[in-house]
Order: C-alpha cells, then structure tokens, then sequence
C-alpha cells in the first residue's frame, strides 16, 4: 500500500496539472475559443499567446484588423505596386530561372515540391519585407531546412490537433508529440521576428531610404496602422501582435500556391497539347515571357502585370488547377453564432461548428461535367450561364469576410507556369507526382 499511494498521489497531481493546463488554455487562449484555422496553430506560440488575423472569433474584431491591410492585397494595389514587380523580377530572373535553365540544360530532373514552396516563400516574402530581407529558401538549403522543415514537422499529428487539442501537452511530456516540433516552431518564429525588427528599424531610417526593392510594403502598412514606425528598435508597440500576423501571412503563402504549383506544372507535363496552346498565347505579350533574355546582357523585362492578368487560356489552366486541387481540400470550420437553418439541414443548434469542403463542391457533376479530369477548356467552352455557375461554386479561396487575404496575390504569381515553357524541353510527360501529407 506504501508504494501505491504515491503512485496514486503522482496520478493525481498530473491530472490537476492537465486540468489546470487545459482551463488556463481555454480561458487565456484566443484560439481555443475557435476551431483552428490551420493545421500548425497549436505548435506555434505566437499564435496561443495573441490574437491574430487568423484567430479572432468576432466578426467585428476580425473585419477590423483585416482592413488595415486588405489594401495592399487588393488586386488593383498588387496590379500597380513596383514593389511586387520588383520582388517578382528578383526572385524569377535571379534565382529560380538561372537553377531551372541550369538543370534543363544538363537533362536533371528537379525535386518541383520543395523549389514551389520556396519560389512561393520567396515571391511573399520579399513584398512583405523588402528585398533586403528576403528570404531565399530557393537558393539557400540551411534557410530552406530550418522553415520547411520546422514547419512541416508537425503534420503527422493533425488529428489530435484538430479532434484533440488540449491533449497537445500530455502527448508532448509522454513523447508522442516529439519536442522537435515545438523547437523546429520556435526557430521559424525566430526567424519571422527578426525580419519584423529588421524591417522597422529600416522603415525608421525614413521613406527616402526606400526603393520599390527594398519596400517591405506588408510589415510597413501594419507598423503604420498598429504601431509606430519610428519606435524603439525591437521595442514598438505591438511588437509581437504585429509578428504573428506577419507569420500568418508568410506561413500561409508558401504551402498553398506551392501545392497548386506544383499540381499544376504536373498537369502541363502530362497534357503537350495544353503547353503549345499556352505557348502559342504568351507569345502575344510585349515583351514576352522568357528566359534567358534574347540579347546577352539585356536587361531582364516583364509585361504589365495588367496584360499577363488578361490571358484567359494561362486563367483557365490556373483555375481548372485550383478545382482539381484546391490548395485547402478539406474542412474549413465555422462556429454558428446561433441555430440556423444551412445546406438544408434545420434547428442547428447555436456554437455548432460547421464545415465546407472545396474538394466535394469542385467535384458537382452538374456543376463540372467529367469532375475528375483536368480540362482547362470547360473554363472557356462554357456558355455565359454555365461558366457563371462555375465560378459561383468555386471556391479555392473561401467567401465571404473570412475569405484569404492572400488571393489576389496569389493570382500575381500564376504566370510562373508560363515561364516554365520558356526553357524548353523541360516539362515532359515523364513526370511522377508522389502523393502525402499536406494541408489538409
């Protein structure tokens, strides 16, 4: 019996300790008071000890941070910046198509998953922050490893972070959960503060010292609205609220349009015909899309951001990949506020969460004849009608006030599949696509 009341007075106290653990996490977290909006939420202490974009429950509270920088994302803004051309000028022509010509011309094939995350991290990262502060998970393996790596190394235990949460602790002190990936978080989160500081005390030498390079257009808009730019260095107000929207936003940009890139480059290789079609279509840019330059020592040119935006066959081949594969297949939960009646289900009893899959409205049959197969055409084959049908059920971004915010410059990336065909025979029919975990 000795031995046995301290075994039971040890039970005890984990089990208050747990209690204790899981009230304090609920009342004190924001985030429990939601289903979580990513997978990574409950690895990520930014996220647990602050509100951020992506955590506030109240509609009002929500709408209103993200006023403070829907401008920037707005497409007219990201059409017209010179920072997100630049920003796309310096990761395209300096970084990712010198290593794709190089491969091509020595017939290697290319991890593709890997490199579309970093052109996607890349691609964000330098507008958020500025060229000066960009990322450069393209050509650096050791930045690539820390963020890749320390953010994926929570995807094996979704589930109990979904179904689970408040057993996140006890899975961690039994070993379940390994401390990896807390401290693989806590190295992003590092990283992702240090660009904040980084960009502030930038941002406080004065507006003259900015070039359309070096602008961190994202960072600059959240310190002026939330904070003050001209603050203590690492000392701002606000300093940790605005690096978890930071991290949000950056944590959110890569893993999603590099999936669709990636499916979508896939698809391409096993469709020639497609490829001559979309071919023939950037040819008619001024200048076109293409690499290297036509003259040796030219400088790199872009079209209009405008004009590559009014390509309908490049906007039916990114579309048809964002329904085939949408970058957010599975649920995306919701708390009703009170009972309601939806998807013709009644008497939905208030705080229910409630969920909507991408992957099943793509799929409506009525809606996408043959949902299955990949078919760019039926975006521009369809009559009026039908192609307003289609795009009321698509919904690879959401709807409504919590749609992403990051859309529109999600679009601002599509022509990369364009700049693929420039380097021929690069994409071809041999092509193996491995599926695992994503997401979702």
């Amino acid at each position: 019996m000795a031995a046995i009341i301290p075994l039971a007075c040890v039970a005890a106290a984990a089990a208050a300790a747990l209690l204790c653990e899981c009230l304090a996490r609920s009342v004190l977290s924001p985030l429990f008071k939601i289903p979580a909006p990513h997978w990574s939420c409950h690895f990520a202490p930014f996220w647990l000890c602050t509100d951020n974009i992506f955590t506030f429950e109240d509609n009002p509270t929500h709408s209103a941070r993200k006023r403070i920088i829907s401008g920037t994302f707005s497409k007219s803004f990201i059409l017209a910046d010179p920072s997100g051309r630049a920003s796309m000028k310096k990761v395209l022509y300096e970084r990712l198509l010198p290593l794709i010509d190089q491969a091509s011309k020595k017939g290697q094939a290319i991890e593709v998953l890997e490199l579309m995350y970093s052109y996607s991290m890349d691609s964000f990262v330098t507008w958020q922050f500025g060229g000066a502060l960009s990322s450069n998970l393209i050509e650096d393996e050791q930045e690539r490893r820390l963020y890749l790596d320390g953010f994926f190394a929570a995807a094996p235990y979704t589930f109990w972070q979904y179904e689970f949460p408040l057993l996140n602790r006890l899975f961690k002190a039994i070993g379940i959960i390994p401390k990896k990936v807390d401290g693989g978080f806590h190295d992003i989160e590092q990283w992702n503060l240090e660009k904040c500081d980084k960009a502030q005390e930038l941002i406080a030498q004065g507006e003259d010292k900015l070039t359309p390079e070096n602008n961190p257009v994202v960072m600059g808009l959240a310190l002026k609205a939330m904070s003050d730019p001209n603050g203590k260095p690492g000392q701002y107000p606000q300093r940790l609220e605005i690096a978890s929207d930071m991290f949000a936003h950056n944590s959110a940009a890569h893993e999603t349009s590099g999936n669709t890139l990636t499916y979508c480059l896939y698809e391409l290789s096993q469709h020639p015909d497609v490829q001559a079609k979309l071919r023939r279509e950037l040819l008619t840019l001024d200048p076109p899309l293409q690499y290297p330059p036509p003259n040796d020592g030219a400088d790199w040119l872009l079209p209009s951001t405008k004009s590559v935006d009014n390509l309908p066959y490049l906007e039916a081949v990114i579309l048809e990949t964002l329904r085939l594969y949408p970058s957010v297949p599975g649920g995306q939960p919701r708390r009703v506020p009170k009972a309601c009646s939806l998807g013709g289900y009644d008497n939905i009893p208030a705080n229910t969460t409630v969920q909507c899959y991408a992957y099943s409205l793509h799929r409506t049959p009525d809606v996408f004849p043959e949902p299955d197969t990949w078919k760019p055409e039926r975006w521009i084959e369809a009559t009026p009608e039908h192609l307003s049908t289609m795009r009321r059920w698509f919904w690879a971004f959401g709807s409504g006030g919590r749609m992403c915010i990051g859309s529109n410059f999600a679009w601002f990336c599509k022509p990369l599949p364009a700049l693929f065909l420039s380097i021929p025979p690069l994409l071809s029919g041999t092509a193996q696509l491995t599926v695992g975990n994503t997401a979702c």
